[in-house]
Parts: C-alpha cells; structure tokens; sequence
C-alpha cells in the first residue's frame, strides 16, 4: 500500500470524475483497536473526505472520491473483510444501480452506478477475467440474458442517434467508451456520464466487449452502429442497489450465505447456496 497515493491497485484504472461518492461498508470489527486500525488506514489519504466508524453496527462510512475497490482495499489493508452495502451522496438521494457481470471463461465483475445531480451519473466498476488492453463498455437495451449476451439487444439509443465518444452529443445514450484491462486481466474504471440516467437504466443491461470501440470514427461499416468492438464477452442485468442504510442483510433467506461469505461463492448456480445442514438421524 502507498499511503501518499491510496492503494496501487493497478496502473491501468481509468479515473474521470471526481465526485465525492459516500460508500458504507459493513467490516469485520470487535474492538476498539480495530476501529483505530481501520481509521488509521483511510485517514490522511488523498481523495478520502471522512471517515465515520460505529464498532457496535460493525458499520464504516467513507466520503471519498477514490473507487470504491480502493477504498474497500485500504479497509482490507488492516486484515478486517469489508463489504459494500450501499452507496450515496451529501445531497438528494436520486437512485443508484449495480450490474454484476459474468460471461465467456473467468470474466466477472461489479459495476455500480450513482446519481450524483439529475445531469451526472456516477459509473464506478471492477471488472476480472479480461484480455490486457482496451474493451467497449455499453448499456444495451433489453435486460434479456436467456441467450447470454446475444439476447441483451442493441446499444440503449432512446433518440436514434449513431454511435460515439461518451464526449460526443451524438453518441447512443448507453456509449459509454473503453475501458482499459492491466497485464493483471483487471480493468478498474470510475467515470462520469451525462446523458445516462439511473432510472432510465434499470432493468437494461450491461455489457463489455472482447475489442476496443472505435468511438464511431474507424471507417468500418459497425463505426456508427456498434463502435466495431467485436463480440460481447460479459454481461449482467442493471437492478437497482441499495442507498446508504437501506441493506440491512446480513444473511441471505434464498441460499442461506451469511455477508461475509459471499465473496466466497459464485454469483450465482452451481456453489452459491450454503451447504445444507444434514438431517437428525430418527
């Protein structure tokens, strides 16, 4: 860890918004020189606010404008597990989303998304499993995953535009650029877009791509359709996340894994329900 610089995740995350983002994490404490680590940790570090800590609710709240897999690194720093149980803002709380992605061989991620003013949303993810190098990232338009990836629809374009730079005013809604992958197959990205709205994306779906997307200007016939950024390889629906104070789960009712435990465990299929305890012997 380098304290001067936050945690060097990786030299390859993307950073472009600088919006104070509040993250509440549940963390493994028992004592109060637990707290003095965990605080000891995240104070002083460029891009954190403050810090709030309540030993009783095992409870860490961070005003930062870090991505919230630094912030959740600095906590872990300490050898306490952390778990984000919802995000927010200072302001009006305007709704927040998160898509967990999963796709072709090892590829899966969490991407969370904050409405930060009704003109700026927040778009802060991790995603593994990936090819090194630079991968489009879009919102499409159906939140259908019966056929992976193919059945999610073209690219979120409510006012029929062609495809573009997430700068460009002509762009589809849901282009939102590249997104770079390190040697390490980890792409790390917080960016900030105008024209995405929470609301308007639940129950859409998110999707990453196996090439880089040539932002509508490759000369290509795909250039001003889909960014020509070749097959899709991951993806997941965009359901809409707890705000700060709204998860107050602990364990799960449908499988049975406990919070600390479902880092653990698969998303989702084969290996995510906790074993069953076996029967008293009559």
């Amino acid at each position: 860890m380098n304290k001067t610089g936050s945690v060097l995740l990786s030299v390859h995350a993307i950073m472009e918004s600088d919006a104070i983002m509040k993250l509440e994490f549940a963390v493994q404490m028992t004592c109060s020189k637990c707290v003095m680590a965990v605080q000891s940790a995240l104070e002083g570090v460029p891009g954190v606010q403050s810090v709030a800590i309540d030993l009783a609710q095992e409870q860490v709240l961070v005003e930062s404008t870090l991505m919230s897999q630094e912030v959740q690194a600095l906590i872990e720093s300490t050898g306490r597990r952390a778990v984000l149980k919802g995000v927010g803002t200072s302001g009006q709380d305007l709704g927040a989303a998160v898509a967990m992605l999963g796709g072709m061989g090892s590829i899966q991620g969490v991407v969370r998304f904050l409405q930060v003013t009704p003109e700026r949303c927040l778009i802060d993810g991790t995603i593994d499993g990936l090819q090194p190098g630079l991968h489009g990232l879009h919102v499409h338009k159906l939140g259908d995953l019966t056929q992976d990836c193919l059945s999610c629809g073209e690219h979120y374009n409510p006012f029929g535009r062609q495809h573009g730079a997430p700068q460009d005013t002509e762009r589809h809604a849901g282009d939102l650029g590249n997104i770079l992958a390190g040697p390490d197959g980890r792409a790390l990205f917080r960016l900030e877009d105008s024209q995405l709205k929470v609301w308007d994306i639940i129950g859409r779906s998110l999707v990453v791509d196996s090439g880089e997307d040539d932002l509508g200007a490759g000369g290509h016939p795909l250039s001003k359709i889909t960014g020509n950024s070749g097959q899709s390889l991951a993806c997941g629906i965009i359901a809409r996340s707890a705000g700060l104070f709204q998860n107050p789960k602990m364990i799960c009712a449908c499988d049975g894994v406990t919070l600390w435990e479902e880092r653990d465990r698969p998303l989702a299929g084969p290996g995510r329900r906790a074993p069953e305890t076996p029967a008293a012997n009559l």
